[in-house]
């Protein structure tokens, strides 16, 4: 039986499949492709559904973590898929994108993670605001911590 997958699709699921170890090597709870509202489902959700879900949980100490190799115009699908968490990550592969995206980003509250090797693939202006997986990493870190 062969899966008809479009080719992205596949490179954005080696790259989840990259990360996960990542994360429980550096003791990261999280939980993949969880639903929430609309029957969305983040890439990754800190520390995971069941906090998510439990309205008693502090919003502050949710993160998400959309994945795309590739943005383009598709960094808006994660902009519906956590309601409870104002600032969306998104982790991506992408070298470059123009300030005019990235602006946009930014006014949508979605902060771009890139590998550090990356950043200089992007303007000057741009990357004071460019998070590195060990600035994200760390962030999920310390809003774990009890």
């Amino acid at each position: 039986m062969k899966l008809d997958v479009h080719p992205g699709v596949r490179v954005g699921l080696a790259l989840e499949n990259h990360l996960a170890p990542l994360f429980g090597a550096l003791g990261i709870r999280c939980s993949r492709a969880a639903v929430t509202e609309r029957r969305s489902k983040p890439d990754f959700l800190f520390p995971g559904a069941t906090q998510y879900r439990d309205p008693a949980f502090d919003p502050l100490r949710l993160t998400m973590l959309g994945v795309k190799s590739t943005c383009k115009d598709r960094w808006r699908q994660i902009l519906p898929e956590a309601d409870r968490i104002g600032t969306k990550h998104l982790l991506t592969l992408e070298t470059g994108i123009s300030e005019h995206q990235t602006g946009e980003m930014q006014s949508q509250s979605v902060q771009l993670v890139l590998p550090r090797v990356l950043h200089e693939t992007y303007s000057v202006a741009q990357r004071g605001w460019l998070w590195d997986v060990r600035g994200f990493t760390n962030l999920v870190l310390s809003r774990q911590q009890p």
